[in-house]
């Protein structure tokens, strides 16, 4: 476990090990949420659409919306 400071900017580094572990990359575009008191988790936008890519039947305008932001984070 990586033990960093939250600077006065509300912003920290993830240590190498967890960076990683997780197979962040530098660049990554991650959503970031609480889950509870004193705890956030950060997910990866890439695994997460990567991971429900084909669930939703909302026809080809949702693909080609989904394509583009993807794009966009490249």
């Amino acid at each position: 476990m990586d033990l960093v400071k939250i600077s006065s900017k509300h912003q920290i580094t993830i240590g190498k090990g967890a960076f990683d572990a997780a197979g962040f990359a530098s660049g990554d575009v991650v959503a970031v949420r609480a889950t509870g008191p004193g705890c956030v988790e950060v997910l990866s936008v890439r695994a997460f659409i990567e991971e429900y890519a084909g669930c939703l039947d909302a026809g080809g305008e949702l693909r080609e919306i989904v394509e583009e932001m993807g794009a966009e984070w490249d």
